[in-house]
């Protein structure tokens, strides 16, 4: 039988742990740098870099570590920015310096659901912060760039590698793929270029494959609007339990977590819930076709796949997938019917549709 690949669907963002959402930030206190930072080599740029990226360290509400993650300073306040799912579920959250110092997390001021990034206030001196310069611009393809973060436990690693491409992303926007490997932990760290500048905020694989990692680019944090009022984790977390994680939304996040772990079985139950809750929610009958798809039950995956097209003709992964599963079924004039309709969808996905028809 034919062995494909499943296109996840990218456009809802990139959270875990009950939200996926696989980026205002007061740009005002970020510290200028010097026209000599192009010149400077990779491990000078490294050097000044580091100080200024943090462990985050998550805990339960009986004070027990669940987590940890990545991040880095972007003003002289003490303001750090991570993925927002590293915070998600935390009672209570501090960072570790790159000197070995400790500090709690104060309030979040300001975050990105979909973009999967959040601000928040640390409780650290002034005089023992050093932030970064965040750019507003994308990066061009093959311009090379560093990861440092903290994967697996491991702090302060550093990785490099090139920007492989700048994906455009239906209802999302922009996403950038890098070469530079990206583990778990890794979540939140800074992806600088040569010149010290972020350009994007390390984020999970999204997609199987071999070294496909992606960065959130670091305009979505340009874009950052405050909150008229600061939460704490404490009261964030119990805006998102209780009613909420039966809704919906909670459901079809709950399902993604589930999916990140490759869970199928759970996250087709979380999904199938979500759209008995709502039934016009095309990602999650999506989600529903995809894990249906590894799970090996084709008839439900092409069933799944159709509810979804039915709700949102133009939602191209699903085409996609549903030509890759009437393949598998030995259906071709099907698969050829969706690869008309993606063509005038995403040429990209028409073109690897049709090299799998005809190969």
């Amino acid at each position: 039988m034919l062995k494909v690949k499943r296109q996840y669907l990218l456009g809802v963002g990139n959270m875990k742990n009950h939200e996926l959402s696989l980026i205002g930030v007061l740009i005002l206190c970020l510290v200028p740098f010097s026209p000599l930072i192009a010149q400077e080599t990779l491990p000078e740029i490294i050097k000044r870099v580091e100080p200024s990226t943090v462990l985050i360290l998550t805990y339960d509400q009986k004070g027990n570590l669940s987590g940890q993650g990545s991040g880095f300073f972007i003003s002289q306040d003490g303001d750090i920015i991570t993925n927002r799912h590293v915070l998600l579920n935390a009672a209570q959250a501090e960072v570790k310096t790159t000197d070995g110092k400790v500090y709690p997390i104060g309030q979040i001021i300001a975050e990105d659901k979909d973009g999967d990034i959040i601000q928040v206030s640390v409780n650290i001196p002034h005089k023992n912060v050093k932030p970064l310069l965040v750019s507003s611009s994308l990066p061009e393809t093959g311009e090379r760039i560093i990861v440092i973060g903290n994967p697996l436990g491991l702090e302060r690693t550093v990785s490099d590698g090139i920007v492989s491409a700048v994906r455009d992303i239906p209802n999302f926007g922009k996403i950038i793929q890098i070469t530079a490997p990206i583990s778990p932990g890794s979540s939140g760290s800074p992806v600088v270029n040569m010149k010290g500048e972020v350009i994007g905020v390390a984020t999970l694989q999204i997609i199987k494959g071999q070294n496909l990692n992606f960065a959130i680019p670091s305009e979505r944090i340009t874009r950052l609007k405050k909150l008229d009022r600061g939460k704490t984790l404490t009261e964030r977390r119990s805006q998102i339990s209780g009613e909420w994680l039966t809704s919906a939304e909670g459901l079809f996040f709950a399902g993604l977590s589930y999916l990140w772990r490759e869970e199928y079985e759970n996250a087709l139950s979380h999904f199938e819930k979500a759209v008995e809750k709502d039934p016009n929610n095309a990602d999650a009958f999506f989600y529903i076709g995809y894990c249906n798809g590894e799970l090996g039950r084709y008839t439900e995956e092409i069933e799944a796949y159709k509810q979804a097209i039915r709700i949102k003709p133009d939602l191209a992964e699903a085409h996609y997938n549903l030509g890759l599963v009437y393949l598998q079924v030995g259906d071709k004039s099907s698969a050829l019917k969706e690869y008309k309709i993606l063509k005038e969808l995403d040429e990209d996905l028409a073109n690897e549709l049709f090299n799998l028809i005809y190969r």
